[in-house]
């Protein structure tokens, strides 16, 4: 029997960005290294300052650099000290940076406030309450009034007494005398002013500040949800993705009473979408696991295109401490099933009391430039709520300023030894037809000690080729993303059915491919 025949069947020739426990089909002695995000030195990049953000400037938005005029815009939300109103009076804000890094919160026309005729704001309250998660999609082909889409969750009538009751250019429905809490969608010319069009396409499941459970309604959700044009995803159908929280029963140890959710846990579903109106039943796709700690939940998911499939930026809610940090996830069709190779946190929080040291909240997309992959986030000082048992659930204000951190491209994590030192790891992967291909490498060698990475062909019953085995590697010392594999037998495979046998000491092998 060979011994590939107890495993499954993994037909990905290309692994160059990442890979993942399925393209091995044997291993030894060989572990994950999660890239650390960097963060960006001038960090933070916009603090409060006005009134309207002087609690927060907060994310919960879209940071990205606009492909018509080159642009980096942010669409985000931003929170008074004002805790007697319901979420801080969340308003849509918004900015503009030449370079990503220095932002100018422009003077405009749209939402004045007492003593500031000229704001960043773009949707007040009187506009349909308050306003949160918005994901602006840009269509650069489209007709001009359509070349900005966004999908924003608004609250009619909140903050009490100020909010309108409805979505200013929605139509109500006979006998509706206000707007439900959920998503809407809305068109621009220019980014800045906006038409709402239709909604809500998703309503949001919640009383007060507390999320409700089970998600009986086939377009609900929670106080999150972000979308996507199925082309930012590498699918070529049309349509649209969206990845949202919904809440489920709690499993059995994971009860956190001081949690504003303690009878139930928050995790990932997907719906699709062929004409970003009308969706799909929501489908749980990333959810806690034997290899999470007992109060792992999962709050955002932010997915992006690279060369071998998917990677996505995954906020994870630590609910005894009240924090979120970020994992990195993998996905090989197209962002239905997720692979958590490491569990580790890519971007810890910081110390409590600084920027970052409670709660890292992502923007939508992460945003590839100049050879960086780029998130913008909101850095609390405090936590979600109170964790000391006196008050019971609750949720405490936001304070908190919009840095980034970023990884190298294709740089995201790696298969290392597990025992390190001199003691090196395996794997091998499936055998596949890679007659007349050529290996390229994406990986680096240690500089502080001379490490060593070898691969060689075997076939179908573990056995080296003739001209690839081990001894026949040419060894190479240094740092590439597209290294070409060489044999004293060519730098071809010789023939199908093969498989790639890895041995890695200290050294880091982030992916490979045939080409």
């Amino acid at each position: 029997m060979s011994v590939y025949e107890l495993v499954p069947s993994v037909e990905r020739l290309n692994c160059l960005s990442f890979i993942i426990d399925e393209d091995m089909a044997i291993r030894d002695k060989v572990n994950w290294r999660m890239e650390r995000a960097v963060q960006d030195p001038a960090n933070p990049l916009l603090e409060p300052f006005y009134p309207w953000d002087n609690g927060a400037v907060f994310t919960h938005g879209s940071v990205l650099r606009d492909p018509i005029d080159g642009l980096w815009k942010a669409w985000y939300i931003s929170t008074s000290t004002d805790t007697e109103h319901f979420e801080n009076a969340r308003c849509l804000t918004y900015a503009t940076s030449e370079d990503g890094v220095n932002w100018t919160r422009p003077e405009l026309d749209l939402c004045p406030r007492p003593g500031h005729p000229r704001t960043n704001i773009l949707f007040d309250w009187d506009s349909g309450g308050i306003s949160m998660y918005a994901n602006v999609l840009i269509h650069p082909d489209a007709e001009p009034d359509r070349r900005y889409e966004m999908y924003c969750m608004r609250g009619p009538g909140r903050p009490e007494g100020e909010g309108a009751d409805f979505v200013r250019g929605i139509e109500p429905r006979p006998g509706e005398e206000s707007h439900p809490f959920g998503t809407y969608r809305y068109f621009s010319s220019d980014g800045i002013n906006w038409t709402a069009q239709e909604g809500p396409l998703m309503k949001t499941q919640t009383v007060g500040l507390r999320m409700t459970t089970p998600y009986n309604d086939p377009n609900g959700g929670a106080d999150q949800a972000s979308y996507y044009t199925n082309e930012e995803l590498g699918i070529d159908d049309g349509g649209y993705t969206l990845y949202q929280k919904i809440g489920e029963v709690m499993h059995p140890g994971g009860l956190i009473p001081h949690d504003c959710f303690p009878w139930g846990r928050r995790v990932i579903a997907r719906r699709t979408s062929p004409d970003g109106s009308v969706w799909s039943n929501p489908e749980v796709i990333i959810q806690p696991d034997w290899r999470d700690p007992h109060d792992q939940q999962f709050m955002e998911l932010a997915p992006k295109k690279v060369d071998s499939g998917l990677i996505g930026l995954l906020s994870c809610y630590n609910v005894r401490e009240h924090t979120i940090d970020w994992q990195l996830a993998g996905s090989v069709d197209g962002g239905r099933i997720w692979s958590r190779v490491s569990r580790q946190p890519t971007l810890p929080v910081a110390p409590m009391g600084d920027y970052g040291g409670g709660m890292l909240w992502p923007t939508r997309e992460l945003v590839e430039h100049d050879g960086r992959v780029y998130m913008y986030y909101c850095g609390t000082e405090g936590i979600h709520g109170d964790t000391t048992y006196a008050a019971g659930p609750n949720i405490y204000p936001f304070y908190g300023a919009i840095g980034r951190a970023s990884w190298e491209v294709d740089r995201y994590w790696a298969v290392v030894s597990g025992a390190g030192g001199p003691d090196a790891g395996s794997f091998t992967t499936h055998p596949q037809a890679v007659g007349g291909k050529q290996l390229v490498l994406n990986a680096a060698t240690s500089t502080v000690a001379e490490g060593e990475l070898t691969a060689e062909l075997i076939d179908a019953d573990g056995n080296a080729l003739p001209g690839f085995s081990r001894d026949d590697y040419q060894p190479w010392h240094g740092d590439s993303k597209a290294q070409v594999a060489r044999w004293a037998g060519g730098d071809t495979a010789p023939r199908d059915n093969v498989a790639v046998r890895f041995s890695i000491q200290r050294s880091r092998l982030y992916g490979f491919a045939w080409r």
